[in-house]
């Protein structure tokens, strides 16, 4: 076992921990962790069947759409964004209410928009996590760049809106 994996599944581990918050009186937790809003995707496991929860950031909303863009961490590897795409998405918690969604995959002129709004509504703190996302990926040449160009983008949209 390399120390990179190692390292990469502490973080994962890490950042997968505030699920246990998505409860009520602890829910407000999530929100101190980051100053995006956080959500947390009900999604069933591809081989077990078994339900996780997984807390994403909304990386940018569409209220025209009524539309929230979210994207995986780890990319296409992601556990949670091959549950999503082999079926698996049961709802997402937003701000305490449970929602059923559909998905669907943003092209690259909507993720070039999304990422755009994230780091305009969070200057420093998108440089820090993009720089990290690139870093940990292992993602070539400019950091912002390469973070709208490699990992998948969702749009989660209320199914029946």
């Amino acid at each position: 076992m390399s120390a990179k994996s190692r390292a990469a599944r502490v973080v994962g581990r890490t950042l997968r921990m505030p699920a246990v918050l998505d409860r009520k009186g602890t829910r407000w937790m999530l929100q101190a962790l980051s100053p995006a809003t956080v959500i947390v995707l009900l999604h069933r496991g591809r081989k077990s069947g078994r339900l996780y929860r997984t807390p994403v950031e909304i990386l940018a909303g569409n209220p025209e759409h009524g539309e929230l863009v979210v994207s995986p961490m780890w990319g296409r590897d992601s556990d949670w964004y091959r549950n999503v795409v082999a079926g698996g998405l049961v709802a997402a918690h937003v701000r305490g209410e449970e929602r059923r969604v559909e998905w669907r995959e943003l092209d690259e002129v909507e993720r070039r928009a999304a990422m755009k709004s994230y780091r305009e509504a969070h200057p420093l703190y998108s440089r820090m996590i993009l720089r990290m996302l690139a870093r940990v990926n292992g993602f070539g040449g400019d950091p912002d760049e390469a973070v709208v160009r490699e990992p998948p983008m969702l749009g989660l949209r209320r199914i029946g809106s």
